[in-house]
């Protein structure tokens, strides 16, 4: 029995991208409220796996995530992109129009906007998890108050949903990262996607002669995010994505890559069916 911890509680969007990777046999969900505790727990391995999201089409890069993997001893083993449908929840009896209020997720209420300006009366609350909204509507009987979650959480904690799918832009998707410890022996024996965490000199060109490389060997970059580095004011660590020509393995690179860069970390290497294109 794989222990696979999820970031919120039972029916959380990441509780559907572990089932999505792991199946629904054989695996104990781990519930933990925080992203920092949930990589912590990888990390000294009190669980086997997580799943953790990574960005959002809509929201964007979860950069506090990022930085995570790059702070904790873990690796990423896979990805996987969950199509996101946000519903709107209530207490069995209740209308839209009794509705003063309703909670989520930051990212999930920035996800369905454009549904809630048509309705000013609603008063919209941020919450630390989409489907701990639903629980706590249920828990404490909320009889004025609706929750924004999947159709997981809804079924899970006895919500009707009066309106389906109310996330502004359909092609909403979240993309997650499977993760496991790093001091446990790779469990990808092929792969075709790596992501590198790099520093690189504070000079003219760094950043070209490291992406002209790439660009020699067909490697396509598809994904480029710069976080700041703690301690050190406007410099930036580089996060990447790179995707690997069939045959090429990572190993014959990492010479000329320590050769351009101050340090560089790989996150994870892993088999991708993700294509860089908007998935439909």
């Amino acid at each position: 029995m794989k222990k696979v911890a999820i970031q919120g509680v039972r029916g959380a969007f990441h509780e559907e991208a572990a089932q999505m990777w792991f199946g629904t046999n054989n695996i104990e969900i781990v519930p933990t409220l925080l992203f920092e505790d949930l990589v912590k727990n990888v990390a000294k391995a009190s669980v086997d796996y997580a799943a953790i999201a990574i960005e959002n089409t809509i929201s964007g890069t979860i950069h506090q995530n990022l930085r995570l993997l790059t702070e904790h001893k873990v690796q990423i083993c896979g990805e996987v992109n969950l199509r996101i449908k946000q519903n709107l929840g209530v207490l069995p009896g209740t209308s839209l129009k009794e509705l003063t209020e309703v909670r989520s997720h930051y990212m999930a209420i920035n996800q369905c906007r454009k549904y809630f300006g048509k309705l000013p009366q609603i008063k919209l609350v941020e919450d630390i998890d989409t489907a701990l909204s639903a629980k706590t509507v249920v828990e404490q009987k909320l009889k004025t108050v609706g929750a924004i979650a999947s159709k997981k959480a809804m079924d899970f904690y006895g919500l009707d949903i009066i309106a389906e799918s109310i996330e502004t832009n359909k092609d909403n998707y979240t993309r997650f990262f499977i993760i496991q410890a790093l001091s446990k022996s790779d469990t990808v024996h092929s792969y075709n996607k790596v992501t590198l965490s790099l520093v690189l000199p504070h000079a003219t060109g760094s950043l070209n002669r490291l992406l002209s490389f790439f660009c020699k060997q067909n490697i396509n970059l598809s994904k480029l995010e710069s976080i700041p580095i703690l301690g050190q004011a406007y410099r930036y660590r580089f996060i990447m994505d790179l995707e690997l020509p069939e045959g090429l393995g990572f190993g014959s690179l990492q010479e000329k890559i320590k050769e351009l860069t101050e340090h560089y970390q790989i996150l994870g290497k892993y088999y991708s069916t993700i294509k860089s294109q908007s998935t439909k």
